[in-house]
């Protein structure tokens, strides 16, 4: 405690001093400077550049469907850490019910599974450089460039794992030459305190430098309640560093060098809410004939059957995380004449611990410990170049994986297991360990060809080829005996060939480009998306679906781009159309995790428009609308149960053994013509921001949020994991002094205190465990800039 107190104090020190210095160097240098009269700065909505398709361009005029922030709106919007971004993009949504994985989801695409080692079709990438593990891609926002969000697939230049679309976070770079830098600390409810930071400029003529920071500690929002481990959840406690030298190599060519580095401790997390059970005399829930629970009444208190707040933990066994990240990264940018050289190495290695109580009640019911670590090395070379009505790209991508891995499982997932090999199944406990290695390399090309003035054809092609190789083990331990339930050579034994994948697949893009007026875009494309396929680590999966294979999306897509002269409207639509082969549906198969493929279908329409009615007043509004279709997904067939109250009716569907357990067969096998998850039909996001010039500075004031239709949080479908239409919205106020050195901002996030789910999984008999978001929490900020 009292290290981690040091280090708070320490880093709170530094960066005040580091803000004296800076403030007091930049006074005397600049002088005073007026705000702007628009109000665009940190407060306008309008256009920005991007690098959509790796090459510098305005938003408006990429024939892609983009949502793109600078770090000024960013701050304007309150945005500090990776996840909040969703209430801000048509389509984007996130499921994370801790830090340990966070699954963004975009219109409809995303992967539910919670395993350490799988990868989402949502690809995220930090400064040019591909994130390949869930583990690290929630995180603490800070020193931003800009934030861009890209929907549908981008696998022609980012690669096979961009199904579902890509978001792309840019840093500040050290391109400033003149000191420069900000200081901002925070506080607001549950005790969250931040601070972060950044000083950059020049050391040398063409060499720069700039280092950033962040930290911050909350206490949960979830409080304990009686019986429970009595730690309250959803909490922070880590901090951020980020350092970056850049070079000028003549007037041709710069290099970046960055080093990144995060840490979580032991952060309170790893708890549920018990939610929407119809509590049985048995002990248990009651479900549809797929197995699935089908209650409606909200959370409760999952032994006593009682209504509780849905932020109140009573698990008894407390979960935490601790994470480490860090990242080494090469940029370097030079033009050969006859073309620039773009060239990006990364290497990242990530180790994390983490522990959860899966019931959500103070029973013995699931308990769960992984630990992982990961190390990725990727490397990208890329040529492009420009001629008279023809600008290409072209390059090769290499990509290096490795996962280890170990999991310890409790209670009853591991109850049917233990039974199968003939042990007592008093206190059984699987543990599993796996290595994973992934490899995939890869030969992209992208050309730009004007067929007339105002007409551009652009084409692209990228072929991909993975090679994955699994080593695992699985043993159910049941007191002092121990058994090997299966290897990945015993599924070999069963299918030659499936504990490795060696697979080739190409992505390809078609996109006609018509501008009939300098402000107007109209394009059409169609795209074709691929996510390599991977493994179900598993001891009593079936052989059949230990892999599960690639999956493959075609996207018909149309839309518009429309700005008046006075550039006062914006307004950008999209309509498209999916159809998805072997689409990798997420569900829980005799009580297992699992991904199994299915084919789907999904059609959509977005509206983005941004609007200046009046000079200092902005309006952002986007809508979707989507309908979307899964053939097949298969559900929980059958399962084991303890038997909790005896002489009770056993649970419907299921029959007691005799033995102290129920053996559930559950006769609809399969859901069909499911929903996509977290798709509502309809969704609307909203930014109402008005600022005014003052003699003592300007004042701003925002409204801000979204609104989702009805939607299932997972592909199952399940009565219990359904959504109801909420809306959720913020405000703001923001003072900033004349010379826009001086800013303080007073806040409210869920201002009408809206009680909505993060993240859901359907247990069947044993309920729904949720994670709900934050309530309404209020704070304040200062910045100070230099």
């Amino acid at each position: 405690m009292m290290g981690k107190t040091c280090v708070w104090r320490a880093a709170a020190s530094l960066l005040a001093l580091t803000a004296m210095a800076g403030s007091a160097r930049a006074e005397g240098a600049e002088g005073a400077a007026t705000a702007d009269p628009q109000g665009s700065a940190g407060s306008g909505f309008g256009d920005i550049v991007v690098t959509a398709n790796k090459r510098s361009e305005n938003v408006q005029k990429v024939p892609i469907a983009v949502t793109a922030f600078s770090g000024d709106q960013l701050k304007a919007l309150g945005v500090t850490d990776t996840t909040q971004i969703t209430q801000h993009v048509p389509g984007l949504q996130l499921n994370a019910w801790s830090p340990n994985v966070t699954i963004f989801n975009l219109r409809g695409i995303s992967q539910n599974n919670f395993a350490d080692y799988l990868e989402s079709p949502v690809a995220v990438y930090v400064d040019d450089a591909y994130m390949g593990s869930m583990n690290g891609v929630s995180g603490q926002l800070f020193d931003v460039q800009r934030v861009e969000v890209l929907r549908g697939p981008q696998g022609t230049l980012f690669g096979r794992n961009a199904t579902g679309g890509l978001i792309q976070y840019v840093s500040e770079d050290a391109s400033k030459s003149k000191l420069n830098g900000y200081v901002t600390a925070g506080y607001e409810r549950f005790n969250h305190r931040s601070v972060e930071g950044a000083l950059g400029g020049s050391l040398i003529d063409g060499l720069r430098f700039r280092v950033a920071g962040r930290v911050s500690k909350a206490d949960g929002y979830i409080k304990p309640g009686a019986g429970s481990d009595g730690q309250a959840l959803g909490g922070e406690n880590g901090w951020a560093l980020r350092g970056t030298i850049q070079a000028d190599l003549g007037t041709r060519g710069k290099l970046d060098l960055w080093y990144k580095h995060s840490q979580d401790d032991h952060v309170a997390t790893g708890g549920y809410v018990f939610d929407n059970c119809n509590m049985q005399a048995n002990g248990y829930c009651t479900t549809d004939a797929a197995g699935l629970s089908n209650g409606t009444g909200g959370v409760i208190n999952g032994l006593t059957g009682e209504k509780a707040s849905p932020w109140t933990n009573f698990s008894n066994d407390p979960g935490y995380l601790n994470r480490k990240v860090d990242v080494y990264q090469g940029k370097l940018q030079y033009d050969l004449g006859f073309a620039k050289l773009t060239s990006i190495t990364n290497y990242t290695w990530l180790h994390k611990e983490y522990q959860e109580d899966g019931d959500a009640t103070s029973a013995e019911v699931i308990k769960f410990n992984t630990e992982a670590r990961y190390s990725q090395f990727s490397q990208e070379l890329r040529l492009s170049g420009d001629a008279p009505r023809f600008r290409w790209q072209a390059g090769a991508y290499y990509l290096d994986m490795l996962v280890r891995g170990k999991t310890v499982t409790t209670g009853n997932p591991a109850l049917g297991a233990a039974l199968s090999v003939g042990l007592p199944a008093i206190n059984p406990a699987d543990t599993e360990t796996y290595r994973l290695s992934s490899k995939n390399w890869s030969l992209f090309g992208q050309t730009e060809y004007d067929l007339a003035d105002k007409l551009t054809l652009i084409t692209g092609l990228r072929y991909s080829e993975d090679h994955k190789q699994v080593d695992y083990t699985s043993v159910i331990a049941d007191g002092n005996q121990s058994v090997l339930l299966a290897t990945n050579q015993s599924f070999d034994a069963q299918i030659p060939g499936i504990d490795h994948i060696a697979h080739g697949d190409w992505a390809s893009r078609v996109t006609l480009n018509y501008k009939p007026q300098d402000n107007t875009l109209l394009f059409a494309s169609w795209n074709r998306g691929i996510k390599g396929g991977n493994f179900t680590l598993n001891p009593s999966v079936q052989a059949s679906n230990f892999q599960h294979k690639g999956e493959v999306l075609n996207a018909l897509e149309a839309g518009a781009k429309w700005s008046n002269d006075t550039k006062t409207v914006r307004v950008n639509a999209t309509v498209y159309h999916y159809i998805y082969n072997n689409y990798q549906a997420f569900a829980l198969i005799n009580n297992i995790p699992q991904v199994v493929n299915s084919n789907a279908t999904a059609t959509g329409a977005e509206l983005e428009t941004f609007l200046r009615p009046a000079p200092h007043f902005n309006i952002n509004l986007g809508a979707t609308w989507e309908t979307s279709k899964v053939n097949n997904v298969q559900t929980t067939g059958t399962e084991y149960l303890s038997v909790l109250v005896p002489g009770s009716t056993p649970p419907q569907y299921c029959t007691d053994q005799g033995n102290g357990n129920y053996f559930c067969n559950f006769p609809q096998k399969s859901v069909q013509n499911a929903k996509l998850p977290n798709a509502p039909r309809f969704s609307v996001n909203y930014v109402f921001r008005y600022d005014r010039d003052t003699s003592i500075g300007n004042l701003a004031a925002q409204f801000d949020g979204a609104w989702y239709d009805d939607q299932y949080l997972e592909v199952t479908n399940g009565l219990s994991s359904l959504q109801k239409a909420y809306n959720v919205s913020n405000a703001s106020l923001t003072w900033t002094s004349p010379n826009s050195k001086l800013s303080v901002e007073v806040y409210g996030r869920n201002v009408f205190n809206k009680a909505y789910r993060a993240y859901t999984l359907n247990l069947g008999a044993l309920g729904t465990t949720s994670m709900y978001a934050k309530p309404a929490t209020y704070g304040v900020s200062a910045t100070v800039k230099w």
